[in-house]
Order: structure tokens, then sequence, then C-alpha cells
């Protein structure tokens, strides 16, 4: 055991019947980091949060939070608290009796519970919402509620179980934003579920990225998307240009699958001149425009497809117009052998 892990893993092992949801994971997650466990439905992710918090026990293999093993101790003994996908506040409460009802139930003196409600309210900058029931908040809102509700016990660590998915695309952007800062703010170990991989990107220290009940890679944001350890991750993780092994060994000489990502694609008319690039002849089959930047769509000669990105910043004339021919051309630094 590492000490400064909050929460580890020990050859887990998750079976329901005879389908195995987590398969021998071990990994660890350290004190104060926000650390994301990504993946598709049916990974094992779900799962994971779940024996942490207690709501389901390991099959086998062992779960400890601050060094200690946890099995067979039930939820609420455990130093953690969740925050759920539907929020799960108390409809005939108020937001102040909402929050505060963790402490409640723990007879905390009534000023404490106030003065405490008072400083989530704060914190989640919803000074003046307290007297509301939660009919009467946007689903933001409630958010930030729930999340305010989880936090006022001071857990050692916050289990956020897909905490943004209801929420539309703008107002879970800036939810984003919100959750980083406030997790910065609070210091406290935030253990976050998604299967969407711009979320986990944006807002954790790192990612564990799980596939069939086994964990490929945890890693940096930045290093899971420019240096992914399979072919899983490569395209699980943002948008891939994968060569096969024929191919790289025709296009390289390399006997290896090679990933180059689509912003790393340069397009050419046919007759330029390239230095510093590898070069593949190509036809420009589709132009696809999405405000700040355009997706090309190509296919070599050979018949390889292809994906590029540009940036729509200013108009350029070079990217030739659908079914014309083209270069398309990448640096060697900006290959990745998987």
């Amino acid at each position: 055991m590492t000490d400064h892990y909050d929460v580890e893993f020990q050859n887990v092992t998750r079976k329901f019947d005879q389908f195995i949801a987590v398969d021998d994971v071990s990994f660890g997650i350290r004190k104060g980091e926000f650390f994301s466990m990504l993946g598709p439905s049916g990974s094992g992710k779900t799962t994971c949060l779940r024996m942490v918090a207690g709501f389901q026990d390991t099959s086998s293999g062992k779960v400890l939070l601050e060094g200690v093993d946890v099995t067979g101790v039930p939820p609420y003994k455990r130093n953690v608290n969740t925050v759920f996908q539907d929020y799960a506040l108390f409809p005939h409460m108020n937001v102040a009796d909402n929050i505060g009802y963790g402490l409640k139930i723990k007879n905390t003196p009534n000023g404490e519970i106030t003065s405490r409600v008072k400083e989530m309210l704060e914190m989640v900058r919803l000074p003046d919402v307290g007297g509301r029931k939660p009919s009467e908040l946007s689903g933001g809102q409630r958010q930030r509620i729930a999340l305010a509700r989880a936090l006022i016990n001071r857990p050692r660590v916050l289990l956020l179980d897909e905490p943004l998915g209801a929420l539309d695309l703008k107002l879970r952007e800036e939810m984003q934003i919100e959750l980083k800062a406030i997790q910065k703010e609070v210091g406290i170990t935030f253990v976050f579920v998604t299967h969407d991989q711009e979320e986990a990107l944006s807002m954790s220290d790192r990612i564990a990225v799980f596939n069939k009940g086994k964990v490929e890679q945890i890693a940096t944001p930045e290093e899971l998307y420019e240096k992914p350890k399979t072919e899983f991750v490569a395209n699980f993780v943002g948008v891939s240009n994968i060569f096969a092994e024929a191919d790289s060994e025709k296009i390289f000489g390399k006997r290896n699958k090679i990933l180059v990502r689509p912003e790393k694609m340069h397009v050419f008319p046919p007759n330029s001149v390239t230095d510093g690039y590898i070069t593949i002849q190509a036809k420009l089959k589709s132009h696809i425009y999405s405000g700040a930047t355009s997706k090309l769509l190509l296919e070599s000669f050979s018949g390889i497809r292809l994906i590029a990105l540009k940036q729509n910043a200013k108009l350029e004339s070079n990217a030739g117009s659908e079914n014309s021919e083209v270069l398309v051309g990448w640096k060697e630094s900006d290959m990745h052998i998987l």
C-alpha cells in the first residue's frame, strides 16, 4: 500500500453469475486528485464506483480506503459520499434542509447545521436558494445542491456517478469548469465516472480507461490523447487515423499500427512542395463544417480512409473541393506507434 492513496483496488474481480463485470483490476487513486473512470456502457467503471461506496461487494480482491480494507464495511460507515445522475434530492424538503440532512441525522447542533449549510450554498455559488424546493430549481442548480449535500459531511472521497449526464451540452460544459473549481477549493479526492471522453479530458488529473472489465490505460489526459497504449484507447479518446500494419509497412517501412491524430494531418494541393512532411496522394471525399473547425474526409489512392481537421480561423483555399485530388501530409514526430 502506498500511503498517499485514498482509494486502492487490489486484484479486484466482480462477477454477476457468469458475467465478469470487473476483471482483476489493480490501481490506486491519490489523495486530493480528480480521478476519472472512463469507458463505454458495461465496461466496469460504475461497478468499481459502487464497490468503493459499499453498494456492492467484491467477488475477490480488496478495496482499500485510506489504506484500510473495507470489505464488509457498510456504506454509512465509509468516509465517502456519492452524487448520482438523478440528484436524489428530497422533493418535500427545501434546499437548506436537503443540504443539512446528513448533519441532522448525526444529531449535529442546529446552529452548526445552519452555518455549514450557508457555507455550502456560497461554495456552490447559490447563496439565495435555501428556502426554495428542488422543483423550483433548474437542472444545473439541482446538480449543485446535490454536490453541496454530499460535501457538507466533509467526506474523504466524493464519488460522482455520471452526475452531468442529464444536463444539456452548454450547461454540462459550464458545470465541468465549476466542478473542477470546487474540487480545487475543497481539496477532496473526486472519483468521477463518465462515458464522455471530452468531459474526462477537460476535468481530470488522471484517467483510467475501462474496456470489458479491465483497465486498458491510466494516464494524464495529455498522455492518453498523445500516447495511447492500445487501439481501443486511441479510438475511445478522440478521433484517430490508424494505419494497419500492412499499410504502414508500405508507407513508412514499419510493420506496426500507427496513429496520426486528425489535427496533425495537413491537406495540400497536388503539386505542393511538402518538405519535412510524409505525404500520400488522396481524394477529398467530403468537407464537414462545424463552426470553429472543419472535418475533411479523405481516401488515399490505395483505399485508406482518413480524417483531417482544420481550423476555420481563416478560409483556406488549399483544402480543395470535393472529389479533388490532394496530398495528405504529416510530420514523423506526429506519428505514434501503438
